[in-house]
Parts: structure tokens; sequence; C-alpha cells
């Protein structure tokens, strides 16, 4: 017989479990507590406005109905005075504060986009704090049932009124474009409801102040006498402002297009050539604003379909405002550079066989003929320079020879020079010490040209092509011993770019590859004759010949050292001929310290890194001096190690250090041998080091080739700018932001050196690339907009530059707008200063009414006893309307 079953144990509920909704309650309670809402209390009024402040945002993630949902707190970031502890009221009265202050009302113009950088809702209600609950990103949708909005919102009214009061929690609804919110924000004794409402087609009342407020008052209790304050703005449109500024791509000649010149003859003459281009796409424009503002004005002013008040001509409060749309070749020329930094591709897949041809001038075939032949190729030999093979690229032979001859100017004397007028010192000192390479130097021109190449002629191919070039151009310099133009002498200097390192080491090896072959001699590279005439052919020593220093007269001595005499002998100490120091670029010392490091300091291998210069003076000096001892070794290479006696002037003792059994310095001297510097392997071989030099530029990627190009193309972009601020004579209105940008390139170019690979909170703080041309691009749009400025001005007064410059510098400060007065104010015959001090003369008049694009009104109304505080903002565009309400009401909390 089957069990009875008790059917009601189906119908029973645990009531004594948590629901879902209760769930989420605790939920959304221990995400506010993560989010340290608490912690970061709104400080008492500072004198800033919602629109000047800077957010910052924490965010938290938690499930709903298994989707994930996004809470997001945006707070404004206070200095430090400003974080201090505050009374509940103050706490209390935040969110009222941020709704009711006048410097919240109205912000920049809504055509500029300001919301990009605010939060539609800071810009809405002029909230300093508040949160936000939206559908996470992955989920690809958004709520969009009413009753998932009275879920949330009585989460989130449960959750603010017993936890988190005055700090607002608005939900997210509908597709985010739309920017629509639903939000809640509680104290003691009020509830304040927040509302967005968007309309494409706007109602007659919603076009009008008489009809908001209608809808205002009808939110409003019946008892509610107390009057409203208005403030109105209206956004009129001017005709946009467009000026032909000269451009010019180098080495682009002007293109032909439907029997027209595409590009400008008149090109910028700056007083520096530097190959990167300038100028700005024809269809720059700045965009012409007059904003009229009513602040605070009476509930009684009519506004109407049939009639305004709100008319140009009786604004006491009148700005102009630019928008500009101006995009320059500069920028968009390094921002295009900038994009090779992923690529990975070798030389190799872009020109194929060519990248070969160097090394095969080597082969066997040939190898005979560049041992016997010692002669020099005339530098304007154009049938030889014509038998090379053809590299492949974009490039035509006509172009790339164009590029070579402004990268080696003699070897190609026949092609017109870009030379530089008043061109500066490659020595001129550099205040902020960038490590780039000197101004119109070799490094700096090919780093430009390859920028200038990549955007204009052909891209990552002419960038190949070009770099190829350069090196064949290299390894010919190299195999006829000729200096390399536009490169410094000497050891490579450390405080310049690597590419330029590299090229210093190169010309180095150059020059002691001669010095060793002539000597002192002189030659002339152009006539063969002359290199015939000084060329001698020098034996190799046989390296198993044994020099015996009794038998031998001493070799390797200088000159003697002043009134010095060998401590054991009466014989005066001489100074030997060393071998030079070994010069090494920024990436071998690096190497030679991380391998030191790794080794450890007792391996023998990082002891003969340390003691072969060592060594070889040691024996550069037994050979120079064949009855000294270490101690008068010491005397001459270390003198501090020297301790004198008083009383006997050629006597004395070592140092401490010295004088411990078994120091690596005596070590040394026992395994030196008396070998003169000439007779030494030598510690610094040109040809080896040469070759590393060009097949380090051989096997570099793209990306690699950015990254030595990086900085020197940032530094001459900068100092390219500043050339053309000087020539338009307005470099002092940028003057600090030029400064600033330059700081910005040192510490990027100085990021190994001074931040090193593991202080992460200072590499931080380093502007990345993509940063400084951002800055760069700003102020290049920023001059554009100087230049319509100063047509504006100067079509309606005679007004001078010096008084323009100081109005645009006012323009700038205040997000693109400058205050003017209106027509009314300009007939006040008392107002004198004023009328001295206006630069801008626009007639303000009813006709101006026509090009009214954005109406915008915001209600308020404040009683905190009766009904609390009361906001409404209305914003008319075209045919929509935007209405956003703040209503407080009275409430009793459990």
């Amino acid at each position: 017989m089957a069990e009875e079953i008790d059917e009601s144990g189906f119908y029973r509920q645990d009531f004594s479990a948590a629901s879902d909704w209760e769930i989420f309650n605790a939920q959304l309670e221990e995400a506010f507590q993560k989010l340290c809402i608490n912690d970061d209390v709104c400080a008492e009024d500072d004198g800033t406005d919602v629109f000047n402040c800077v957010f910052d945002v924490k965010r938290e993630t938690l499930v709903l109905h298994n989707a994930k949902v996004s809470i997001d707190y945006f707070f404004t970031i206070k200095p430090e005075t400003s974080k201090t502890k505050h009374s509940t009221s103050v706490m209390i009265n935040s969110m009222y504060k941020d709704m009711m202050a006048p410097k919240n009302t109205f912000g920049p113009p809504l055509i500029f986009g300001y919301s990009n950088k605010l939060h539609t809702i800071s810009c809405a209600f002029g909230l300093q704090r508040f949160v936000v609950i939206s559908p996470h990103e992955s989920n690809n949708q958004y709520f969009s049932n009413p009753s998932e909005f009275c879920y949330l919102l009585s989460s989130v009214t449960v959750v603010a009124a017993e936890y988190y009061p005055t700090v607002p929690i608005f939900i997210q609804i509908y597709d985010a474009k739309y920017n629509l919110f639903l939000g809640v924000g509680m104290h003691a004794t009020l509830r304040t409801n927040f509302d967005l409402v968007a309309l494409k087609q706007s109602p007659t009342e919603c076009r009008y102040l008489s009809g908001l407020l209608a809808i205002f008052k009808e939110k409003l209790p019946v008892n509610c006498t107390q009057a409203i304050t208005v403030s109105v703005r209206h956004t009129y449109t001017l005709q946009t402002l467009q000026v032909q500024l000269a451009m010019n791509v180098p080495f682009l000649k002007p293109l032909l297009k439907n029997g027209q010149v595409k590009f400008e003859k008149e090109y910028l003459k700056t007083t520096k050539f530097i190959a990167l281009p300038c100028g700005y796409f024809p269809d720059a424009a700045t965009e012409l604003f007059v904003v009229c503002n009513w602040i605070d004005t009476s509930e009684n002013v009519i506004d109407s379909p049939l009639h305004t008040e709100f008319v140009p001509n009786k604004s006491s409060n009148c700005s102009m405002c630019q928008k500009v749309h101006a995009v320059s070749y500069l920028s968009t020329c390094l921002k295009d550079f900038s994009k090779l930094y992923q690529c990975k591709d070798r030389l190799g897949s872009f020109v194929g066989s060519s990248l070969n041809e160097n090394a095969e001038d080597g082969h066997i075939a040939n190898a005979l003929q560049h041992i016997t032949d010692y002669h020099y190729r005339p530098k304007n030999d154009s049938d030889i320079l014509n038998t090379r093979r053809k590299i492949s690229g974009p490039l035509n032979e006509a172009e790339l020879r164009e590029f070579l001859a402004y990268l080696f100017p003699d070897l190609y004397p026949d092609i017109k020079q870009h030379t530089s007028e008043g061109q500066q010192s490659s020595e001129q000192f550099d205040p902020h010490r960038i490590k780039s390479s000197p101004f119109d130097s070799l490094s700096s021109r090919l780093c430009c040209l390859l920028a200038t190449c990549n955007a204009h002629f052909g891209g990552k191919n002419g960038v190949a092509q070009i770099w190829v070039s350069f090196i064949r151009e290299l390894r010919f310099i190299w195999s006829v011993r000729l200096s390399i133009p536009g490169v410094a002498t000497g050891f490579p200097d450390t405080r310049t770019c690597l590419l330029n390192q590299k090229l210093q080491m190169l010309n180095y090896c150059i020059e002691r590859s001669k010095y060793r072959k002539y000597g002192n001699q002189s030659y002339d590279t152009e006539s063969t004759d002359n290199f015939d005439d000084v060329f001698t052919q020098t034996l190799d020593d046989d390296e198993d010949e044994f020099y015996d220093c009794a038998e031998y007269a001493p070799e390797g001595r200088d000159k003697r050292m002043g009134d010095l005499i060998l401590l054991d002998w009466n014989e005066p100490l001489f100074i030997p001929k060393t071998q030079d120091p070994v010069p090494k670029t920024e990436d071998e010392l690096l190497a030679d310290a991380e391998a030191m490091i790794k080794l450890g300091s007792g391996s023998e291998h990082n002891m003969q890194l340390m003691c072969s210069p060592l060594l070889s003076d040691m024996e550069a000096f037994k050979a120079a001096n064949p009855k000294a001892k270490l101690e008068d070794f010491i005397r001459w290479y270390s003198p501090k190690d020297w301790e004198e006696d008083a009383e006997h002037p050629h006597s004395g003792k070592l140092s401490a250090r010295m004088q411990v059994p078994g120091n690596t310095w005596q070590t040394v001297w026992q395994e030196a041998q008396p070998v003169p510097a000439s007779k030494q392997k030598r510690l610094f071989d040109e040809t080896t080091e040469a070759i590393k030099i060009l097949t380090y530029l051989e096997t570099r990627t793209i990306g690699e080739i950015y990254e030595l190009c990086l900085i020197s193309v940032l530094h001459a972009a900068v100092l390219k700018f500043k050339d053309i601020l000087e020539t338009y004579d307005v470099l002092d209105v940028f003057e600090s932001q030029i400064e600033a940008l330059l700081a910005d390139v040192c510490y990027l170019s100085r990021d190994v050196q001074i931040i090193g690979q593991h202080d992460i909170s200072f590499k931080e703080k380093t502007p990345s690339p993509e940063h400084i041309i951002a800055k760069l691009e700003l102020l290049e749009t920023q001059l554009y907009q100087f230049k319509c400025f100063e047509l504006l001005i100067s079509s309606k007064n005679s007004n001078s530059l010096v008084k323009i410059k100081q109005k645009f510098s006012e323009m700038i400060k205040n997000n693109n707008c400058c205050s003017i007065r209106s027509s009314a104010k300009r007939g006040n015959e008392k107002d004198t200063e004023c009328n001295e001090n206006e630069l801008i003369s626009l007639s303000i008049d009813n006709e101006l009414q026509n090009n009214l694009i954005i109406k915008e009104y915001v209600l308020r109304l404040r009683d905190e006893i009766e009904v609390g505080p009361q906001f409404l903002r209305a914003i008319v565009k075209d045919k929509e309307v935007r209405l956003c309400g703040a209503f407080t009401e009275n409430t009793t909390l459990l």
C-alpha cells in the first residue's frame, strides 16, 4: 500500500529565509562599504563649480538575476587641505548645496560637448558625489522593463535611507546612448526623486518659460507661495570662420588635380628647416557662438510664444565662444608614426633581397678587388651610384636620391640641398637636456625624414626603403673611410639618443681607422692620386716575437713625469704612451653592467672586463720604465693611493687598500709584461665595432626603428611648432605650454635613466608619447583658433596685437569663451573703462534671434522646512527637449 503524502507540505513557505530582493540589498550594502562612500565627505563650499572639478571613479560589480551589474561611485578629488572631518549637517546638506549653488547653474555651452568630460548627472544637477547602477558592459543589454526600475529603486531607497544618506543613487535605464537616469536621494526627513525625460518632439509648453513654470508648480504643494528663481541661457550661432594658413609637406611637390593646385603655393617660411610637415587640412574652420545669460531673475519675466523678454540686446551677461575643427599635418604625422610601435616585421619582409646587397659587396667575387684596390670613390661619381641594385619600395629613384641628398649632402653635390636660414649650432645649450639628437644632425634629419616618409611617401614600406638606403650609404662611407656628415667627432655622447650614439661610434671607428693607416699625414679624398701617395702598407708584427727589456731600449715613452725618479733607481720616471680608452654606447654599458651583476664579483670574466685596460697600462708603463715597480706605477696611475713621506721627498708607502695581500693590482702587475702600446693587442678593434654597428642597424624591426627615432621626432616636432609660433609672433602666448611640453619630452627621454625599471610609482608620472602628441595637437588647434580670433577682431576694430593676445589668453583660460557686452551697455557713456578695454564689437540685435540654437532654463525653489529644495533644468535644442528634475518631498523613515 502506498504511503500517504501530506499534500499541504508542498505549499509550505519558509518566511525566515531571505528573498532575492533582500539578498540584493545586502550585496548592495556590501558594495557600498567597499567603495568607502562615507569616507569621502564633501567639504564646505570651496568656491569651485562642478564644471571645473576633477572627478574620480570607483567601481564594484555584483550579480543580479544571473547578470552582472556595475556600481560606479563618482566623486570629486579634493585638495589635501580640504580632507578634514566635517559635521553631520555638512554631510546632510551637501547634495542640496550642489543643486542650489548658483555657480553650478551653467557650465560651458552644451554645443561644446563638455559632457564628454563630465558625467551627464553632474551636468544636469551639479552634483559632486553620486552613485550610478548600470548593466555591466559584458551583458550587452540594459534595463528596459518598468518592473526592473521599481525593483532597483526600492532597493536603492532602502540602502540609501538606512546606510548612506545625502549620496544620491541613480539607475541608468534604456540604451546608454540616451543618457537617461532615475535616482533617489535620502535625508532624515526629506526624500528627493531625480528624473530625466527626453522628447524628440517637444510640446509648446516645454519650449518657453511660461510652460515650464506650470510644470514646475504642479510638483509643488498647493500652499507653497515662495517665489521661484529662474536662470536662462540662450546660445546663438554666428558665421563660421576659415583661415588659409600656409602648409608644407617637405619634399612633396605641388600636385595637380582637375587642373588646380592641390597644395598651397606659398609655404611657411620658418627660420629652421625641419623635415616634418606643417599646416592644416583644407576643411579647418572655427565655429562662433554668442551666449547670453540671465542669472537668478524673477519668475514674472514674460517668455511665451507670443512675446519674450529674453532677447540678446537686453542681456547684461554676454560672452562669445569658439569651437575649433582643425586637424594639422604635424600631429597627424606623429600619430601615424606612433602606430609603427606594434609592427614587429623585419626589413627583409619589405625590401626583399635588397637588404643583403651590402653584404654581397664583400663576397668572394669581389674580395680580391676590395683587398687590392685602395682608391676612394669620388663623391660625385653618379655612374657608380646608379650601378647599385635598386632597393624595392614605393619610392622612385629620383625621390630616393633627393632623400639621400638631404641626409648626405656631401655625396650628392648635384642635388639642391635643403638648408636652414639662420641655422642654430648643434652645440647650443639645451636647458631641458633632452636625450635626443642635436638639431640638424644626421640622426635628427633621419628621424624626421622617416616620420614624414611614413605619412606621405609609402608608409612602412617607404620607411624600410629609406632605412636600408641609409645603411647602404653608411657601408659605403665606412668602406672608403669618409667622415660621416652631420655627426660629431669623438666618443659617443651618452647625453644624446642611442641612434646618435651609434652613428658617433661609427664615425669614431672611421677616424681611428684613418689614424692607424695614415697617422698624422694629410690626405685628400677628392683625389685618388693623393691617396696613392700617402698610402703605405704596414706589415703585421709577429705575435710570437719576444721583446727583452735588457737588449732593447725602452719603447713607448711619451714624456717625463716632472722631476720624479724611480724609487730604487736614480732614473727619471716616464709617462708611457697608452692605448686610448674604449668607447661604449649606452646599451653596451648597460649590457656590461648587467653581465657583471649576473656573474658576480668573483667571476673570471668580470675580472677580465675590469682588468684589461689596467693590464694594458701596466705593460706600457713597464716598457717605458723597465726598472719600475708597482709603487712607481701607483705614483703615476693613482696618486691618491700613494702616501708621500714628508721628511723624505722620494719615499713613501702605499695606501691600506693597496697593501692588502693578493689584491687585484698586485696580481695584474705580476702578470704584466713590458710591451709598448703599439705592440699590444688592441683593446678597441674599430673594424669589428663598425661591422657590429652596421649589423645592429640592419637587424632592427620597424617597431625598434620607431623606438630609436621616437624622442628625436617628438623633440623636432616641438621645435618645429615653436618656430612656427615665432614666425607668427605669438610665442609669448604659448611659451609656458611649450616649456611644459619640452619638459615632458625630457622626462620621457630619460625614462630609463631616471626612473629605472622597477620604480612603478615614478613611472606612472612619466608622460606617454600619446600624451605628448595630444598636448601638441591641442596647441596647434589653439594656434588656428588664435588666427581666426585675430581675423575676427581685426575685421571689426584696429586693435593692436598685444591687446588681441591678452583677450585670447582670457579665452583660453575660460574654456574657449570670453566676455563681451551687449549693445545696451555699449551705449552707456558712464562705463568708459569697459569701453577702453573692449576688443570685440558685435552688433547684437534682434536679427541674432533667428540664429538661436539652444535654450536652457533652470528653475529653483528652496524651503527646507515645508517643501525642501526643488530643481528643474530644461534644455531645448531645435525640436528636442530634455527635462531634468529633482523634486523633494517630506517622508518618515522607519
